[in-house]
């Protein structure tokens, strides 16, 4: 190499490494700060509770041995005690100090112990496990699925990136063959033009095959992704119920404690009294809100989002510009078909929201529509910001001012893989990202329902124009249930998917083919030439 090759070289890298943030980091991992801390809150107050059942079991077998053992169990309970924090822990603090005045107790509290708290506790302890256990495996197997993809994402822009360059050198190549060979035109010189002719076109096949692949892996990822985060969102709700119904059994049994001795002779009435204040304080909210503004410190680092970065973007990467802009311009029209699909998709979620507020359904059901509409908010928010790197690539390349304007491109951050290459990040506080992927349910027309088609199941993307009938009323037809009569699979968020025999609960009927029903607890539309009246 020579020496200007080797100084444009590292003035390339000295420029690119301007764009870069802190390193490389591992974006897969992050997000996991408030599911990690309390899922520590839920593991300490697990180990409490197994250390309790212990110790009140201990109690309960020694209780005829009551003076000699009493001591010992008042120093386990004291200690395991102090780990915890709030006015519960602070009863069960108190009661650990108060084993010790009590080495005279009877045999008759034992009975209370074992029936009133060890068994329900165990119980709870068992259960709390097993709810513990899922939680982690469904975030677990989340996760890995988000790393593979994520593995096929890397492995596929690497792939794409080779491609592309040896395209590039054998676009050069025939040119330079091409004005050589109109000054000598001999036999073995049109041979190898041929051959690499030929080549040329494999590998522009190649290249286009390669854009296409890399961008299906990114979308990929991002949809493993999401359901990651959805997996670790539902685990810190359950947490949170797990822990706060540990608290409140905790107070339970410290209640059940304090009627223990108010039912023993006069003289441990003073044990009684001091342990009356300790337990009488105790506030489930309070030592809840602590849990919740602890593990509230933590920013949620869910909003983070890999975004693709194509070949062609890449001024400083060596491309002819015609092929860089024909590249670009097929691979903004792809990302504008996606995007087309989701908001027509968020369209008839935000229906069937609407048509929920006016129907009676149940719970689950409308969990589970909201739980879509989130996710395909989140998937435009993607597509956006893709759609914004492509055309603002488009514009530079093109000596024109930037024609779009984007909220996300202040959020656009840039870094370097592990590979050297360039890696754009969507990265946005968690106000800002609850901002731009919070759902409204505004009073929708029949434009809505125009794009979905006709509703005989065969034809999803022919959509009819019924601009002229916006106004026309809404007719919707009560009717109580249908059976389906064949299979239908649903082609988007807000369909159901049907199979012979299913009984659909119908909440109303449109005009146009489409009804609204709910079907094993989910709320969604299916087409009426599936389905047959049953009463």
């Amino acid at each position: 190499m020579s020496a200007d090759k080797r100084s444009l070289s590292s003035s390339r890298k000295n420029k690119l490494s301007r764009y870069t943030i802190r390193g490389g980091s591992d974006f897969d991992t992050m997000g996991h700060t408030r599911y990690h801390e309390l899922r520590k809150f839920v593991k300490k107050g697990n180990d409490f509770c197994k250390e309790l059942s212990g110790i009140l079991q201990e109690r309960i077998e020694l209780e005829v041995n009551y003076a000699k053992t009493m001591s010992k169990l008042s120093a386990k309970l004291t200690k395991v005690a102090k780990k915890g924090i709030g006015s519960i822990q602070n009863a069960w603090l108190s009661i650990g100090k108060e084993m010790e005045a009590d080495s005279q107790a009877h045999r008759c509290i034992a009975n209370s112990l074992e029936e009133d708290i060890v068994k329900p506790l165990k119980n709870l302890q068992e259960a709390h496990c097993r709810i513990k256990k899922t939680v982690e495996c469904n975030v677990s197997k989340t996760k890995k699925c988000m790393n593979k993809w994520r593995s096929d994402e890397r492995r596929s822009k690497k792939e794409s990136f080779a491609v592309a360059r040896e395209n590039e050198k054998i676009q050069d190549m025939t040119a330079i063959d091409a004005s050589y060979s109109m000054l000598t035109s001999t036999t073995n010189l049109a041979k190898d033009a041929t051959k690499l002719e030929n080549k040329k076109r494999k590998l522009e096949e190649s290249v286009k095959k390669s854009y296409t692949e890399y961008y299906t892996y990114c979308v990929r990822t991002a949809r493993a992704k999401l359901e990651w985060e959805m997996s670790v969102n539902e685990g810190e709700k359950n947490f949170m119920m797990l822990e706060e119904e540990r608290l409140l059994r905790l107070k339970e049994y410290a209640q059940y404690v304090l009627q223990s001795y108010q039912k023993l002779v006069p003289k441990i009435s003073q044990i009684t009294s001091r342990l009356s204040e300790p337990i009488y304080e105790c506030d489930v909210s309070k030592d809840f809100s602590i849990v919740a503004d602890t593990i509230n410190k933590y920013d949620d680092d869910l909003s983070l989002q890999v975004l693709p970065d194509f070949y062609p973007e890449h001024t400083n990467l060596a491309m002819n510009k015609n092929r860089r802009i024909t590249a670009l311009t097929k691979i903004l029209q792809q990302v504008r078909q996606d995007l087309d699909r989701e908001r027509r998709s968020k369209q008839g979620l935000d229906t069937i929201t609407n048509a929920m507020h006016h129907s009676s359904s149940h719970e689950d059901s409308n969990k589970n529509v909201y739980e879509k509409l989130h996710h395909t908010n989140l998937m435009i928010l993607y597509l956006e910001a893709v759609k914004y790197k492509v055309v603002t690539a488009l514009d530079v390349l093109e000596g024109q001012p930037p024609t779009m304007s984007n909220t996300l491109a202040q959020h656009i951050e840039t870094t370097r893989d592990k590979n050297g290459h360039q890696m754009s990040v969507l990265k946005m506080p968690a106000s800002v990202y609850r901002k731009l992927t919070s759902s409204t349910n505004p009073s929708l027309n029949e434009s809505m329902w125009s794009d979905r088609g006709s509703a005989d199941g065969t034809d999803i993307d022919d959509f009819s124009s019924n601009e002229d009938n916006d106004g026309d009323e809404e007719n919707y037809i009560q009717i109580p249930r249908c059976k389906a009569l064949y299979h239908y699979s649903a082609k988007l968020n807000d369909e159901l998917c049907l199979e012979p025999g299913d009984v659909i609960h119908v909440h109303s009927k449109k005009s146009d083919g489409w009804w609204l029903g709910e079907l094993n607890g989910a709320t969604g539309v299916f087409p009426a030439t599936y389905v047959m009246e049953i009463d």
